[in-house]
């Protein structure tokens, strides 16, 4: 498989739908009185099931980042301090423009929204809060928005892996490796967080590094039939219920050419490239709406379906509506200082 552009759209379409559905289906203590799904199969919670493994998704945003950047540095032709800035510049961008809207929302209108098991109130507007959280080292207003503080450090990392990769791959898989092997001896969330999730990012710049999806194994599976697709992907599923998601990093990059292959085969790929253009913002906002903000909205239909698509469609339309109103203000500003060179 030539791993395109494309493909990697449709990957994180599917990281985003797996991430909604974790959320929705996941996390039953998190649903308000009255707010339940009625499961598609009556005598199973296939739902359930789908949430939990959905947590494969962080894997995948991170293997998909480290995949993407490593192959963007290569074509940038700039030092790695220079392309790691520009990244981290684009995602504080993207991260400060959703903030600004969602945040003072619930500031202004959701006084009353708790941290989970506490009573105490998640949208105070104290300066040392609102600070950390403007900086993405506090998720306090978003719990989702635990990965902002992780991803802000992988990209500050980065030159330091691209250093190790130059060098020797080896090299840069066996000290991710190290520090990976020292999660469970550390007790501060953070550190633990990062300790494990960033082998995902640094497998996926080796893989882009030794052409992986290009590689005699994937060339091999790319000639068979459906079958072995839906067997890798059922491979997937047990490795990680029965490890419990911890090696996830090492599945990723197999679930993720599975996944690709059988959207295309289902002939939902334009449907899952589009969501996964849009990928990051859907992330940054979907959570408002299942958990803080708008939740008996999201469940108002009961049947687990359509909660999903409601939560897809109120995500996307709020994200397409910031952006093309950014894009609007933007050509705006653009006419205005054309006609003042101009005049």
């Amino acid at each position: 498989m030539k791993f395109t552009n494309e493909q990697t759209s449709i990957a994180k379409g599917m990281a985003i739908s797996l991430m909604f559905a974790h959320h929705l289906f996941a996390f039953k203590n998190r649903l308000l009185d009255g707010n339940i799904y009625l499961q598609i199969i009556p005598f199973f919670d296939a739902e359930a099931v789908l949430g939990k493994f959905g947590k494969i998704c962080v894997c995948m945003f991170l293997f998909l980042s480290g995949y993407g950047m490593f192959l963007g540095y290569l074509r940038a032709q700039t030092s790695p301090i220079n392309y790691a800035f520009r990244k981290l510049k684009e995602f504080y961008l993207t991260y400060w423009l959703y903030f600004l809207i969602f945040v003072p929302i619930g500031i202004l209108f959701f006084k009353n929204v708790t941290l989970w098991d506490s009573q105490e109130i998640r949208y105070l507007a104290e300066p040392h809060i609102l600070l950390k959280s403007f900086l993405g080292w506090n998720s306090r207003y978003n719990d989702e928005w635990w990965f902002v503080r992780l991803f802000i450090t992988i990209l500050i990392l980065f030159p330091i892996y691209i250093k190790l990769i130059e060098k020797n791959p080896i090299l840069m898989a066996s000290i991710s490796l190290l520090v990976f092997s020292f999660h469970s001896q550390l007790d501060n969330y953070n550190d633990f967080f990062l300790s494990v999730n960033q082998i995902s990012f640094a497998f996926g710049m080796l893989c882009a590094k030794t052409n992986f999806f290009a590689g005699r194994l994937i060339e091999k599976v790319d000639k068979s039939n459906s079958f072995v697709i839906v067997l890798i992907i059922l491979l997937c599923y047990l490795i990680h219920h029965e490890f419990q998601g911890n090696y996830d990093f090492l599945i990723t990059p197999f679930f993720i050419y599975a996944s690709v292959r059988a959207i295309t085969i289902l002939n939902l790929s334009q449907v899952f490239s589009y969501l996964g253009k849009y990928s990051f913002p859907l992330w940054l906002v979907h959570s408002f709406f299942c958990y803080y903000y708008f939740q008996n909205i999201v469940y108002a239909l009961k049947w687990s379906p359509l909660i999903f698509v409601v939560l897809t469609s109120l995500s996307l339309l709020s994200v397409l509506g910031i952006e093309y109103l950014c894009y609007y203000f933007l050509q705006l500003k653009h006419l205005r200082e054309f006609f003042n060179r101009r005049m």
